[in-house]
């Protein structure tokens, strides 16, 4: 793998709280910028309504572009991290919408596991999590010969 390539998604913290990343995969790491601040469907009277306008996404929410503010890019942000492609011990696919996602559209979920944490990304807009999953699978078994075909590391196999 040459190029670098990158997908939108989100994940849940916090218990109600929630991040959307730019995901940049490169042939040794991969890295998550924060690309917008917290996000929530329309909904509510006064206050409310006021307050979950401005969390909204506007624009085309199928295009995973929508869901980018290059204001929030540039900032730093603790919640960015990268980490070597060959630290992944699995990458699976999870079809399943997730609850709480309201309107937003979403293709499941792409989780990616490594010996210290795990990583769940919810695959916004008009993008093939499927295929995500699929292409990670191949750039860390690139960075790692441990990696198996079948999204797991033979090393975590032998525990």
């Amino acid at each position: 793998m040459k190029d670098m390539w990158s997908f939108v998604a989100m994940q849940y913290y916090g218990l109600i709280l929630n991040r959307t990343y730019l995901v940049s995969v490169a042939a040794d790491n991969i890295r998550g910028q924060v690309c917008r601040g917290l996000t929530s469907v329309e909904g509510g009277i006064g206050l409310a309504s006021s307050i979950t306008h401005s969390l909204a996404v506007q624009g085309d929410l199928d295009d995973p572009r929508s869901y980018v503010s290059d204001r929030q890019l540039l900032r730093e942000n603790g919640a960015n991290f990268i980490f070597s492609l060959s630290e992944i011990t699995s990458v699976t696919y999870n079809p399943r919408k997730k609850w709480g996602m309201g309107y937003y559209p979403h293709d499941g979920r792409v989780i990616v596991q490594t010996l210290e944490r795990r990583l769940e990304f919810i695959i916004l807009g008009n993008q093939s999590g499927e295929q995500i999953a699929r292409r990670l699978r191949e750039c860390v078994a690139q960075a790692n010969r441990s990696f198996e075909a079948d999204g797991s590391a033979a090393a975590q196999l032998q525990r």
